[in-house]
């Protein structure tokens, strides 16, 4: 059964599989085709989209309930296709899916894509492209800044996650969540709930629950508990889902998965890290997050450009601009490729390796260099950022990190004048 409406002038076809009474959602906005539905929506979706205008689809990710109508599609309107750049090999073949997802979505053809870069254009607006891993590697949320309207695939679904395939994060949908939440949106519309106007109310709710669940995880392993003992613990309740679909989607996934991160963030440092670093200079003075706590070098103030940890999948540049937008909500420019700065040291008796790539930046917003501090947020906690000068840098008393871009600012040449 397909029902066609509107809401804030998007088109909202909304499949339901008779099967499994599964909802799907295929969105149309300014001649933007947002996924394609399942294959079984075919029949009914060829007569909605004849009377419909598009020139182009957009894919969240790359499953069969989004793609499953991608190759007739194309074959019959001979419009461009895109999806991140993960998603491309997996769609250049026919998909392979177990018996259950067949009967409830069908099967996906073969079909091909153009990249998807870090924004859209539609017919007359720009589109922000926003990579949100976890339920799937490639997958996307697409964001207008002066409509507010947010378009998050299958990143909510549900506020309460009772359920997860095998291959889901929870970490990296928190992170996805929290990525979405420093904008600015209102109303959202969901692959699987449909539009939600009180979409930003509906995130948060989801986030926190995630949090509040992987803390109990958390401490009932920390109690010496099994996974399967927390999982019997925190669901006692048997999902029909579980067993129809042999256990690619289970609630035990939830617990495997948050302790599999947690796990991996208590060995991290047995490993090299891979991040990036932002350097923001006005004048003879580069803006630095100021942060109070034990160090390498002992204990007390230390200094750090704003900069992160590079995702899987995503390129340094795009994890910069992310960072600056998330830490402190600012977005920005790269001006140029600096270095790379290879820091080991030593903290609280275990041995750290960073490898950083260092970028010179710029704000896009110039009125951004008058401001003297800035909030940076960052994992629940608030720190500050400010204009620290060389020559403080310079000072023995002053501690800088990674070790090693003292040596590389005093290198670098003068910024230029409209930034003084």
């Amino acid at each position: 059964m397909l029902k066609v409406y509107e809401h804030e002038q998007v088109v909202c076809i909304e499949g339901v599989l008779e099967e499994t009474r599964s909802k799907v959602f295929i969105f149309l906005v300014d001649g933007m085709l947002i996924d394609t539905g399942a294959e079984k929506m075919q029949d009914e979706l060829k007569d909605a989209l004849s009377k419909l205008s598009f020139d182009q689809v957009v894919l969240t990710h790359h499953h069969e309930d989004h793609t499953g109508n991608a190759a007739w599609i194309q074959q019959n309107y001979q419009v461009p296709f895109f999806i991140h750049s993960i998603g491309q090999k997996i769609t250049d073949e026919d998909g392979v899916y177990p018996a259950y997802r067949q009967f409830t979505w069908g099967n996906r053809a073969a079909f091909h894509t153009q990249t998807l870069g870090e924004q859209v254009n539609s017919r007359t607006l720009q589109w922000q492209v926003i990579h949100t891993p976890g339920h799937a590697d490639d997958h996307v949320a697409l964001y207008h800044p002066e409509s507010g309207r947010l378009f998050t695939g299958d990143l909510f679904v549900s506020p309460k996650t009772r359920v997860v395939m095998k291959n889901e994060s929870i970490s990296r949908i928190k992170t996805s969540l929290s990525k979405l939440l420093a904008l600015p949106f209102q109303s959202v519309f969901c692959s699987h709930a449909g539009y939600l106007e009180n979409g930003r109310a509906l995130l948060e709710q989801k986030l926190h629950y995630l949090e509040a669940l992987q803390e109990k995880i958390i401490q009932l392993y920390e109690d010496g508990l099994s996974q399967q003992d927390i999982h019997c613990q925190l669901f006692p309740k048997a999902y029909p889902i579980v067993q129809f679909s042999n256990g690619e989607w289970d609630s035990l996934h939830i617990v495997t998965s948050t302790l599999a991160d947690y796990l991996e963030k208590k060995s991290r440092h047995l490993r090299p890290r891979a991040n990036t670093l932002g350097i923001l200079r006005k004048g003879q003075s580069i803006l630095l997050e100021q942060q109070f706590a034990r160090h390498s070098a002992g204990e007390g103030p230390f200094y750090r450009p704003i900069g992160g940890t590079i995702e899987l999948g995503e390129p340094s540049t795009k994890t910069l601009i992310r960072e600056f937008k998330e830490e402190i909500g600012a977005d920005i420019n790269i001006v140029r490729y600096v270095d790379v700065i290879e820091n080991i040291y030593t903290l609280k008796n275990q041995v750290y390796h960073e490898i950083s790539l260092v970028y010179e930046v710029g704000f896009e917003q110039h009125n951004l260099y008058d401001q003297d501090t800035f909030d940076v947020f960052e994992d629940g906690k608030t720190t500050k950022a400010k204009w620290v000068s060389l020559e403080e840098l310079e000072k023995s008393e002053t501690v800088l990190y990674p070790n090693g871009l003292l040596e590389l600012l005093q290198k670098m040449p003068s910024p230029v004048a409209n930034k003084l």
